[in-house]
């Protein structure tokens, strides 16, 4: 199933393989012909359904197997010599994509995967107008819907793989044009996209939110997103080094226009945990599209192991999976909006406690606390020491996080084979339940949802690009209604604060990082498009804490591991080898020629 650019030319005669087995029924030759689609009402069906068949379902199975691309960034680390290894070893190369599934044949997973759900959405907008079978208003709204499900496939292309020629058919088993395709300017694909876009919107033809039935179907709220998202993109300093203005005012013009819309609000920080667990069917204010399948498994493969639960036998997990480095420990700050600390060295092994932190008891010294009056979403995105995890399913007595050398979930030195202990001194805990364990293997969690968009990334998109502009007042208005929500202070009110755009950026730049830490591909876009790779992942650092005879912690931090990953060839990946070779007029990154 996983196979290179040729998956463009698989006539629709056999598609039925590639995600349609379920409305496609095959004749005795394994065939399904094109009269038996369009005169068939499920098979005809069968073509948008199979558009959406691509889409992932899990943020923890885009790198390899229950390993999120969190690790791959400076904010998550991932113990073993997997994908997330071979990464930061700077194994990636034209013939080692690295983020790919080693037993296939080819192993490239990401590439055909974008590709195939862009040709399965070409095939629906070619063939359903000719159905015999469905309505005019099913025909027009499975064709918009497959028009805004290619422009997420090119999303996904895009943040990958860089700017690729805009398709609009399905290539025919004959075609033999491969090298007549050429790699557009990304201003242009993304202009492209936006055209095609606006056109669905301008329509009418799709709702602006679709009803909770039908949640995991796209909308115009979806399309004005992507288009959002491919425009700021487009406005970065990755594909926008001569920091073109009007780029700039385009990715401002399209998030307000997300936020403008009148069916999504941010939920309160009270409610903030439910942006990532609870019923698909049930409404999330700030939610504009997340995945529809359950992802609570991510509980065994990348959180805290509950069974060494004093009170009850629980089975242990499998892995700890991604674990919260010091660096993003840091990037959350006090209460009063103060950054804990300044690093002293390069290593980031020896710091300065900010005089705002020290006010509010920041303290690494023996008998001091770090975790103290944080910001809120440091509590529910850090597991960490001493804290109380909360009552697994079917008990009483709360679960004790122990982090400390020799404790229950203590430090793990070991960084070569996958652990239930982490190796960094935290734990992830955004979309993590404590009810996902209980005795004897019982369960009494909710669902876990990956989310695709969500309200928040407008604001602090909008005010990314007002800074850009140099509308700072604008900027830290939008920057504000995040900090706000967190129960922050505004920007303007923290210590040290300058009226200055290198200072607003960086904090802008923070906030993101903060806000949508272990989601998914934030980070992993930030760096790139920012060209921030240099700075920021070069090596990852740890807490080792100790407890004393006394019962007092002292810490220390480690540097877990050096990286190699910070170089241009990370900054855009190549294209697979094979398919280079059949393309040569789709030249490689610059960083790859």
């Amino acid at each position: 199933m996983r196979q290179g650019i040729s998956i463009f030319i698989i006539a629709l005669v056999t598609f039925s393989q590639y995600g349609c087995e379920k409305v496609l029924e095959k004749t005795p030759d394994g065939q399904t012909t094109i009269d038996q689609v369009l005169n068939n009402y499920n098979r005809s069906k069968g073509l948008i359904d199979a558009a959406y068949g691509e889409i992932y379902q899990a943020r923890d199975q885009i790198s390899f197997v229950m390993n999120p691309i969190e690790t791959l960034t400076d904010n998550a680390f991932w113990a073993a010599t997997f994908n997330a290894y071979e990464w930061h070893n700077g194994s990636l190369s034209l013939s080692n994509p690295v983020i790919n599934w080693p037993w296939a044949s080819p192993s490239e997973q990401l590439w055909p995967d974008f590709w195939r759900g862009i040709r399965l959405a070409n095939n629906a907008i070619k063939y359903l107008p000719q159905s015999t079978v469905i309505t005019e208003q099913e025909r027009r709204t499975w064709i918009a819907e497959a028009r805004v499900l290619r422009c997420w496939y090119y999303l996904n292309l895009l943040e990958f793989y860089g700017p690729m020629p805009w398709i609009t058919e399905p290539f025919e088993p004959t075609y033999m044009g491969w090298n007549e395709l050429t790699r557009p300017t990304y201003d242009e694909i993304a202009s492209q996209i936006e055209a095609e876009l606006l056109d669905v919107i301008n329509s009418g033809i799709l709702p602006e939110r679709q009803p909770s039935q039908d949640a995991r179907k796209v909308d115009n709220g979806i399309a004005y997103s992507i288009r959002a998202r491919v425009l700021l993109y487009n406005a970065s300093p990755l594909n926008n080094p001569d920091n073109n203005q009007t780029k700039w005012q385009r990715a401002a013009d399209a998030a307000t226009d997300v936020i403008n819309l009148p069916s999504y609000s941010l939920v309160s920080m009270e409610n903030y945990k439910r942006l990532f667990i609870g019923a698909h069917a049930t409404p999330v204010t700030e939610i504009i599209w997340r995945a529809w399948s359950d992802n609570s498994h991510i509980n065994n493969a990348n959180g805290v192991d509950v069974g060494s639960y004093p009170y009850a036998s629980i089975n242990h997990l499998w892995n700890c999976g991604e674990s919260p480095t010091q660096e993003l420990v840091d990037a959350f700050e006090m209460t009063n909006g103060a950054l804990p600390v300044t690093y002293d060295d390069e290593t980031h092994t020896r710091v300065s406690v900010t005089p705002g932190a020290a006010e509010l008891g920041y303290s690494e010294a023996t008998g001091g606390d770090p975790y103290a009056n944080r910001d809120a979403r440091f509590y529910i995105n850090i597991v960490h020491n001493m804290m109380n995890y909360g009552v697994p399913y079917n008990c009483t007595e709360p679960y004790i996080i122990e982090t400390f050398v020799g404790g229950r979930n203590g430090f793990n030195d070991v960084i070569s084979q996958e652990t239930q202990r982490s190796c960094t001194g935290y734990y992830s805990g955004k979309d993590k339940q404590v009810k996902f364990w209980g005795p004897g293997g019982s369960q009494g969690h909710e669902p876990t949802h990956w989310v695709f968009f969500r309200l928040a990334e407008f604001y602090l998109q909008k005010a990314e690009a007002l800074c850009e502009l140099g509308d700072l007042e604008g900027a830290m208005a939008a920057l504000n209604i995040i900090r706000e929500r967190a129960l922050q202070p505004r920007i303007q009110d923290v210590p040290g604060f300058t009226n200055s755009q290198d200072f607003v950026r960086q904090r802008i730049r923070n906030e993101r990082r903060v806000e949508y830490c272990l989601e998914g591909q934030y980070r992993f876009n930030d760096q790139r498009r920012w060209k921030v790779l240099n700075e920021t992942n070069r090596f990852v650092t740890g807490m080792r804490i100790t407890k004393g005879e006394d019962g007092e912690f002292s810490y220390e931090r480690k540097k877990i591991r050096d990286y190699q990953s910070y170089t241009d060839k990370y900054l855009v990946m190549p294209i697979p080898l094979e398919d280079a070779k059949k393309m040569a007029g789709l030249i490689q990154p610059a960083a790859w020629q």
